[in-house]
């Protein structure tokens, strides 16, 4: 009897102690079912979405529903990007995330309002300068703004390009709008002599900010060219950096890259060879906003062997990220091919390859081929690539061939034709709604119309 009247004094108490924790239970539930969907990035067909649960998890089900009809069901584990395909351009479209159980939803994310990008118009009008006489040539060109443009090579002035002597040679050249002026970029050496040598790469951060490249680093401060020999401070031999690029966030991360695999990185006081895990010739280099990602390509033909990499910065080291042996390469047998020139834009790099232009998303740590691709179209080599947007994508052919992705479709011009010239586009740039790329003309047949060439491209809608 005693036993009984305590239970019936205790009874409702271990009623409330179980509604506590029936309560708790549901309570925790409750929390593990909360989700938050939100815009990772938006391009043309396609967008990224990032799921966030409230709290990990070990795994649940998740499903993705597109203006009430579901578009993927796949199991997480924690938060994570999502690509929805196949959209149309400049379109809304709702999506919502609920967390399953089995057919049950039991959790159910915000609702999220995206609208992806328009296109961009295919249509440029060209116009062609000739800088130079025979033998000049153009590496590389930086656009501030359509008056504001320079250009970086080798180039021979001069009314007679036959009478070699007579012959002034500049090394970089200044659009201001309505002429172009022509500099020599260079430094007095040790022995009193002005040094001045082909410049292959230029880098601009403001007008008394400008990096270039030629066998060593060059930085214009606003005052004078200081010219950093990087054989006498026995980081690399001499000329390591010819052919080579240059990359950086600030004039205090800068990053070099040439022959045999050279990366050079300038902290603002020091410059520090890196390993790059490889020693074919590296030719272009490209890297996020913040500096933490970086990639660069190059490429070797040694006695009829094709050698090409695009090797890539994480976490403080270099490693060889994609690899060719041969000219057109085989993706599906992860040979990449011949890889020319990078650039990188948000979080995915663009690789120009004779197998396609490939797209590499560190994020997700993915690659995948941006088709059609008409690298291959009169066996022309593109070399030069520049990235504005997921849907302005341009990529340069070696006689004049311009390649636009609109982030749709692509867009080949044959406006300027240089075929028969003969002529070979080095590099370019598209800013806005102007794109110049620069090269070289050399017609064996007429010298005097022979130089470097600076195409220039106006959008015009």
């Amino acid at each position: 009897m005693i036993i009984g009247q305590r239970l019936k004094k205790l009874l409702p108490l271990l009623l409330i102690f179980s509604a506590c924790f029936l309560f708790e239970g549901e309570k925790e539930d409750e929390q593990n079912t909360n989700l938050t969907l939100s815009l990772h990035s938006a391009g043309v067909t396609s967008v990224n979405l990032n799921v966030e649960p409230e709290d990990s998890l070990s795994s649940f089900t998740f499903e993705l529903v597109r203006d009430d009809s579901t578009v993927q069901t796949l199991s997480l584990q924690s938060d994570t990007i999502i690509k929805d395909n196949g959209l149309n351009p400049n379109t809304n479209y709702t999506y919502t995330g609920y967390w399953m159980d089995g057919a049950e939803r039991i959790g159910e994310s915000n609702t999220l309002s995206v609208n992806t990008m328009d296109t961009t118009s295919h249509d440029f009008t060209w116009e062609i300068d000739t800088l130079g006489a025979y033998g000049s040539e153009l590496n590389d060109v930086w656009i501030v703004n359509e008056n504001d443009i320079w250009v970086v090579g080798a180039l021979s002035i001069d009314d007679s390009p036959l009478n070699y002597e007579g012959h002034i040679n500049y090394n970089a050249a200044h659009w201001n709008g309505g002429d172009w002026d022509y500099l020599k970029i260079g430094d007095t050496m040790p022995q009193g002599h002005f040094a001045m040598t082909t410049l292959y790469g230029i880098h601009y951060f403001n007008e008394n900010d400008i990096w270039v490249i030629s066998g060593v680093p060059l930085h214009w401060n606003g005052e004078e060219w200081e010219h950093y020999l990087l054989h006498y401070m026995d980081v690399l031999p001499n000329s390591s950096l010819s052919n080579g690029a240059l990359w950086g966030t600030s004039s205090n991360n800068m990053y070099f890259v040439g022959l045999n695999g050279s990366i050079v990185h300038y902290n603002g006081n020091e410059f520090v060879k890196m390993e790059s895990g490889t020693d074919v010739d590296l030719r272009d280099i490209s890297g996020n906003e913040d500096g933490s990602r970086i990639f660069a390509t190059g490429y070797l033909n040694t006695d009829g062997r094709y050698e090409s990499v695009t090797v890539y910065y994480m976490q403080g080291e270099w490693s060889v990220l994609f690899s060719g042996s041969s000219y057109f390469g085989d993706i599906e047998q992860e040979d990449f091919g011949w890889m020319t020139t990078v650039d990188v834009f948000s979080d995915t790099c663009y690789i120009v390859s004779r197998e396609g232009l490939i797209k590499y998303d560190f994020i997700n740590e993915s690659y995948s081929v941006v088709e059609p691709w008409q690298t291959r179209m009169n066996g022309e080599d593109f070399y030069g690539l520049t990235v504005q947007n997921t849907n302005d994508i341009m990529s340069f052919g070696r006689n004049g061939f311009t390649s636009h992705f609109n982030g749709k479709s692509w867009h080949r011009s044959k406006q300027i034709d240089l075929h028969q010239k003969p002529a070979w586009i080095k590099n370019g740039q598209l800013k806005n709604n102007i794109a110049i790329r620069v090269g070289e003309l050399r017609n064996y047949n007429n010298l005097e119309k022979s130089g470097a060439i600076v195409c220039i491209g106006t959008r015009n809608n």
